[in-house]
């Protein structure tokens, strides 16, 4: 990653994040932020504690976002978005993109919300030489060797509601229409970018053995089978597994 990084920073653990906490300038009335994709709200809940900022996050997932009470302002996500033309002055949406088959149509969206000088911050998987080894595309490469596996570890009506049947027009967590966890060159997202109205200001990257390392935790059932050391080294010595941006509202030149 070229973006500097210290351990002071709340996020150091999570790369994405932390590569969005140095893009958000404090204001001095807090600054009015969008957490598109918030899921359970956990970068907005450490955010909160170490910026000045007016937090909203919006989800797709009813249920998750029921969970969260009224700590927080977190609603579900309608489209269009229930906010003003230029309300935010900065937009997050980390690991989101990829679940979504309207790529195009949700980035128009969250342009019209953000102000002509505000910051959209995204974090995507990057397409390098491990890619295949995302585990959130076996399901749709192997899916019935996956629904075997899932009805045995939890059960046949969680896999139903889950993957076949689900009330959010998901499976899993990604959009039935998708059907396909994408990992995304640079020039796709620029190009993205640039059609949905925005410029890009910030390329970075972060990791490069992160999903050899997740899918051996995964088969060998120890979540952090590698030390915190060595997911630290690898996220911030490379930057091939995620890709971070940040961009301005505008066309590229």
């Amino acid at each position: 990653m070229k973006t500097k990084i210290t351990r002071d920073n709340p996020f150091y653990e999570t790369p994405n994040f932390a590569f969005g906490y140095e893009q958000i300038k404090d204001g001095k009335d807090g600054l009015r932020l969008l957490d598109y994709g918030c899921f359970d709200a956990q970068f907005g809940k450490k955010l909160l504690l170490n910026k000045r900022v007016d937090y909203f996050g919006v989800d797709k997932n009813a249920e998750i976002i029921a969970r969260q009470g009224t700590v927080l302002q977190v609603s579900l996500a309608t489209d269009p978005l229930s906010f003003p033309d230029d309300y935010f002055d900065v937009i997050v949406i980390f690991e989101v993109l990829e679940h979504i088959n309207d790529q195009e149509s949700t980035l128009k969206e969250l342009c019209r919300v953000l102000k002509s000088d505000g910051t959209l911050i995204l974090s995507v998987p990057r397409k390098h030489c491990w890619s295949f080894l995302d585990l959130a595309n076996w399901k749709f490469m192997f899916p019935k060797l996956h629904k075997v596996y899932y009805q045995v570890s939890h059960s046949e009506d969680e896999y139903n509601y889950r993957y076949k049947n689900s009330p959010h027009g998901l499976v899993g967590d990604i959009e039935k229409e998708k059907a396909w966890h994408q990992h995304f060159r640079d020039e796709e997202i620029f190009a993205l970018l640039d059609r949905s109205g925005f410029s890009v200001k910030t390329i970075d990257g972060s990791g490069f053995f992160r999903l050899p390392v997740i899918g051996l935790g995964y088969i060998f059932r120890i979540p952090w089978l590698f030390p915190r050391k060595f997911h630290d080294w690898d996220s911030y010595k490379f930057a091939s597994a995620q890709l971070l941006c940040s961009a301005g509202k505008g066309l590229s030149t």
